[in-house]
């Protein structure tokens, strides 16, 4: 999506995976579940983010489910955190990957230091991001590794290539010689996650990637159909639990 000295952010489907310092998050809630990795060293999680005994837990690894309130604590060094579309396949298959689940969080990747090999490769440029993707496929179950249906494979192109579009469903099933009904099913078994949510993430990507390659929130939400700069930041802030400018500044501080 976009990348920067020592932090990037890498898409692909409804996913993102950043990659960089510690964000210096407030408690907070995302709408997606959240994988968050310690490249460097373990991080801390709050037991209850709201009670002022709350102890922390150190992890190397913790997955954060959906809305749930949480407070991560960093000693230094970088981070990944993976964002994971709450109605995809995706969850079901990372939770089977953590041995201990609590009702706010599950603890303990069972692979956890080759997915951490697998991350710092990407965060120091040694892997490419296509062959990294494919590594976490295997390791963490998310994403398809099968071939997908052409008819899926030419909507999504469709998607990609122009973002700011509404991409009613009435006429990507048509171009895809199916029922409405059939194109939503078809969509969703293919790609693990529904349409509407897939959209949502498509766009969520397009505004960041143009943001990163120097187009003002203003610039970058328009042109990926969002309404406003105001609509992109709630959706964004709704779905990951910070700013988009927060995230900007942060990997323009990186780059500095």
């Amino acid at each position: 999506m976009a990348a920067a000295m020592g932090a990037k952010l890498i898409g692909w489907g409804a996913r993102a995976l950043y990659l960089g310092p510690g964000l210096g998050l407030t408690p907070h809630r995302n709408a997606t579940a959240v994988l968050a990795v310690g490249l460097d060293r373990a991080l801390e999680v709050a037991d209850d983010p709201i009670d002022r005994n709350t102890r922390y837990r150190a992890a190397r690894s913790v997955l954060i489910l959906p809305n749930s309130l949480h407070h991560l604590r960093f000693g230094g060094g970088r981070m990944a955190f993976l964002y994971i579309d709450p109605l995809s396949d995706d969850l079901a298959a990372l939770r089977t990957r953590m041995p201990e689940v609590t009702p706010r969080a599950a603890f303990g990747l069972i692979e956890e230091a080759a997915v951490i090999e697998i991350l710092n490769g990407l965060a120091e440029n040694r892997l490419t991001a296509r062959d990294g993707r494919r590594a976490l496929d295997d390791l963490l179950g998310v994403g398809r590794r099968a071939r997908r249906d052409a008819r899926v494979v030419a909507a999504l192109q469709h998607l990609h290539e122009e973002p700011h579009r509404s991409h009613a469903l009435t006429t990507l099933a048509m171009r895809a010689g199916l029922s409405p009904s059939r194109f939503l099913h078809l969509f969703k078994a293919e790609t693990g996650v529904p349409l509407r949510r897939y959209r949502i993430w498509n766009r969520m990507g397009a505004a960041v990637r143009a943001a990163g390659e120097g187009a003002t929130l203003t610039e970058a939400a328009h042109a990926a159909g969002f309404a406003s700069s105001a609509h992109f930041s709630s959706a964004f802030r709704d779905m990951f639990g910070m700013m988009p400018s927060d995230l900007l500044k942060v990997m323009q501080q990186v780059e500095a």
